[in-house]
């Protein structure tokens, strides 16, 4: 906000000040010169050439007056603006409240005026004097309350630059209900109390009821027009920031939860606003937190992460996990930049983890040119055997299709117990699967450089598969390293590999 927007506010706060002042006093003119029903003729025609240049008189002291107060008032509001500074909470208690201090200085005003008439006419028609000074107060009371309204929705923009931060930490100014119930009583049940004034005086005076009708029917009139206007601009108050919230949840229930709406309420209506901003701020950090977490862990351990927090604890169960290692690694990267090796690695992996995915597998951990995966885990997954044969098969028939002779995988699977949980400590967490099973898998992943296999599978595993078929068949004997145990391996037959990923394919 600049300067031109301080210079067109200003204009828009003079014109309301006009447009409610001069409403206001048309009201009391009318009702007090030609609609009074308990004042004779000629002292009503006394009375009137003794007001109006009066009234003159007056305005030439209320208008400085006015102009002076609402300089005085503004000016800091004008300041900071000007500025462009973080607001203080003096800064956001100024604009909130500065709607009440208006009305609140134009009354006194109007107050001045009621008692000047009132002192003025008083040895003409003291029982005239006192009513007109009542008829003045209520058409204050109408016409501040008017400018109350229309000052605080002209303020809305200023007010949301004050409440961008945060809401004051002091409550000073009406909330919702307060507003509604003073937008009520002051520009409708004001014309009724005037209504009641009226005919009371015209009861106990006893003049014409055709002047009583007269004067009651403008006061309903007047009372219908200004208190719609009012409530309609109170209202509004309540429903405008209710549908930019109703829009703005939309827009969340589709995804987007960049969704804001400014806070240009202080009362329950801005808490409403601010406490949606709040809300939304917060999904967008946990949908920024699953996405960060999904490039740098499985998607569904980040899932389960986010909705159990990260003490995962520890559980015994029964999966697959497999093993994959790039051969001859060591002698590329000896001839290659760092960086080419870094290529080459996430080009593998660009392919591999998304086969694991397809087949519910975890890729659990990058070893450099290692890659350990699990079937079972954290999903739950009764085919996990399957699964992890089928997606070894697809990701040996990858590797050869899209890198030939230059790179090659050996894959070695095994299947039993584990225990699946985080693992760490010192704020560092991991989660990960521990066993002999685990061992088992990297062993035999190893072993392939000795059968000369891209794809080796242990006895459990094998048992686990559905249609064990000719399609395996068992290698010799080999010593695991580590291992006292001999441990049964399989290996495909010699057939092609692509009729292997057609029949164990996901």
């Amino acid at each position: 906000m600049d300067y031109d927007f301080v210079k067109r506010s200003r204009r828009q706060l003079v014109r309301i000040g006009y447009l409610a002042n001069g409403f206001g006093a048309t009201v009391v003119t009318i009702s007090m010169l030609w609609l009074a029903p308990s004042i004779a003729t000629a002292e009503l025609n006394s009375i009137t050439t003794r007001t109006l240049p009066a009234f003159a008189l007056y305005l030439l002291f209320a208008l400085p007056l006015g102009h002076f107060l609402y300089r005085r008032a503004i000016a800091p509001i004008e300041r900071w603006v000007i500025a462009v500074k973080p607001p203080t909470d003096a800064d956001r208690l100024s604009v909130l409240s500065y709607p009440r201090r208006w009305a609140t200085d134009a009354f006194w005003i109007w107050a001045g005026g009621a008692a000047f008439f009132t002192a003025l006419n008083s040895s003409e028609n003291a029982f005239a004097a006192v009513g007109g000074g009542i008829v003045i107060v209520l058409g204050a009371l109408t016409a501040c309350s008017l400018q109350y309204v229309l000052v605080e929705k002209a303020l809305r923009p200023i007010a949301a630059l004050t409440l961008a931060g945060s809401l004051p930490t002091r409550r000073d100014y009406p909330g919702v209900r307060s507003r509604l119930v003073l937008a009520w009583v002051l520009t409708t049940g004001i014309p009724l109390a005037g209504i009641v004034v009226l005919s009371a005086a015209a009861l106990i005076s006893g003049v014409d009821t055709g002047r009583i009708l007269v004067a009651v029917l403008f006061l309903a009139l007047t009372g219908l027009s200004v208190g719609l206007a009012s409530v309609a601009l109170a209202g509004a108050t309540v429903s405008a920031p209710l549908r930019a919230l109703r829009d703005a949840l939309a827009r969340v229930e589709d995804g987007d939860f960049s969704a804001r709406v400014p806070v240009d309420d202080a009362t329950e209506a801005g808490f409403l606003q601010a406490g949606f901003n709040r809300m939304t701020r917060g999904l967008s950090e946990r949908e920024q937190l699953h996405e960060a977490l999904g490039v740098y862990v499985d998607p569904s351990l980040a899932e389960r992460v986010i909705n159990e927090g990260l003490n995962l604890s520890g559980e015994e169960i029964n999966l697959t996990v497999l093993f994959m290692d790039v051969r001859n690694f060591t002698s590329y990267a000896e001839d290659a930049t760092p960086q080419q090796v870094v290529a080459r690695l996430n080009d593998l992996y660009g392919h591999v983890v998304p086969v694991l995915l397809r087949h519910r597998g975890h890729a659990n951990k990058f070893i450099g040119d290692g890659l350990l995966a699990v079937f079972g885990a954290p999903e739950r997954v009764n085919d996990h055997a399957e699964c992890a044969v089928a997606a070894a098969l697809e990701i040996v028939a990858l590797v050869e299709s899209n890198y030939g002779e230059k790179l090659r995988v050996g894959v070695g699977i095994n299947s039993g117990p584990v225990v699946a949980g985080t693992i760490g400590g010192g704020g560092r967490l991991d989660f990960t699967v521990i066993g002999d099973t685990v061992n088992t898998a990297s062993r035999v992943e190893s072993a392939t450089k000795t059968t000369g296999d891209d794809v080796l599978i242990t006895e459990a595993t094998f048992r686990l598969l559905h249609e064990p078929d000719d399609y395996w068949s068992e290698r010799p004997e080999i010593d695991l390293k580590g291992k006292q145990k001999q441990v049964r391996l399989y290996g495909p037959s010699r057939e092609p590999l692509d009729r292997s990923v057609q029949r164990h394919g996901g």
